[in-house]
C-alpha cells in the first residue's frame, strides 16, 4: 500500500497491524484481555445477567471501541478532503 493512500493517513491497514501486533505482544506476555481493554482505554463491558465478564466480552468491546475509533478518523480525513 502506498504511504500517501487514505488508509494510511486515516489509520487503516496500518494502525491495524500495529494493533494486531501489540495485541499479540501482550498476549504472550501473559496479559489478560481486560489489561489490553485498559490499555486501549476501552470501558468495561457491562455484565450479562450479573455474570462475570468473560474474555469475549472484553474481545468485542476492544473490537466495537476500535471500529468506532475507525469510524471517526475516517469521518475527519473526509472532513479534511472537502
Amino acid at each position: 500500500m502506498d504511504a500517501d493512500s487514505a488508509d494510511a493517513v486515516s489509520g487503516g491497514i496500518q494502525s491495524e497491524d500495529l494493533l494486531t501486533r501489540a495485541v499479540i505482544e501482550a498476549l504472550t506476555a501473559g496479559r489478560s484481555w481486560a489489561h489490553i481493554a485498559t490499555q486501549l482505554g476501552v470501558p468495561p463491558p457491562a455484565a450479562r445477567d450479573r455474570l462475570a465478564v468473560t474474555d469475549r466480552d472484553w474481545q468485542e468491546a476492544i473490537v466495537a471501541h476500535e471500529n468506532a475509533r475507525a469510524a471517526r478518523l475516517d469521518d475527519q480525513t473526509w472532513i479534511r478532503r472537502s
